[in-house]
């Protein structure tokens, strides 16, 4: 099965690609499930070689929010556990796994992972995630969130 690009907003943190500052990670839906990958340099640590945990938890929470997405819907974080398996190093791609475990009126629990390139889970989270209230909904509908040109 095939893959697409998952708009953005052009300033997100994780995601915008004009973000200075920002992570300019392109998320993909394939296979029932959102997927990214993101290689950190020494911007991104913590402790020397080690990537933040922050940062760790901002790429978790996206692909995890944007597993909604897969279903038409934008998301606004309620509730988050993570768990932080091993320590994630400066210079190692990571790749990012999103999916929905379940969708009840006005949320979603899901879930997601973090993993380094031997595949060991790094970052592993679940949590309740709102629907958008209707106005920004329709902001966002409106034009805020757009499709990169080229995925970072």
């Amino acid at each position: 099965m095939g893959s697409e690009v998952q708009p953005a907003y052009r300033m997100c943190f994780v995601c915008g690609w004009e973000n200075p500052i920002g992570l300019k990670v392109a998320f993909y839906a394939q296979d029932g499930r959102v997927r990214a990958h993101f290689t950190p340099d020494e911007r991104h640590q913590g402790f020397p070689g080690l990537v933040h945990g922050g940062i760790l938890f901002a790429l978790l929470d996206e692909v995890i929010s944007r597993a909604a997405y897969l279903r038409g819907d934008w998301v606004l974080t309620g509730r988050v556990e993570v768990r932080y398996a091993r320590p994630a190093r400066v210079g190692e791609t990571l790749n990012l796994e999103g999916w929905v475990e379940r969708a009840a009126g006005r949320g979603y629990l899901l879930a997601g992972r973090v993993t380094n390139p031997a595949g060991e889970v790094v970052a592993e989270g679940r949590g309740l995630y709102v629907k958008l209230p209707t106005q920004l909904r329709r902001r966002l509908d409106g034009g805020i969130l757009t499709r990169p040109e080229t995925p970072a």
